[in-house]
């Protein structure tokens, strides 16, 4: 696509951020979210949200590939490495 990002990554990055009217009100923004008084979150989208982050760092840690598996009604939450093909 030109101007140093990668392919696809211009899309991704325009799906994942938030639209803002202007420069401003993403910096406001993003010292509400700093200090806290940001926009209310789902709670099952913190949890899938930290559970990421979390197997982010086992791999960062530990390498390989890691999976994460939510389990609400249970209460539980399992961060693993993910077996390979050969193991299955």
């Amino acid at each position: 696509m030109g101007f140093g990002i990668p392919e696809g990554e211009m899309s991704i990055r325009h799906r994942i951020a938030p639209r803002y009217k202007s420069r401003n009100h993403e910096i406001i923004a993003g010292l509400r979210e700093a200090a806290g008084a940001g926009p209310p979150v789902d709670p099952k989208m913190a949890v899938k949200r930290y559970a990421a982050q979390i197997s982010t760092a086992m791999a960062l840690i530990h390498g390989g590939d890691w999976q994460v598996a939510v389990d609400h009604q249970e209460g539980f939450v399992l961060v693993t490495p993910r077996l390979s093909e050969s193991h299955s």
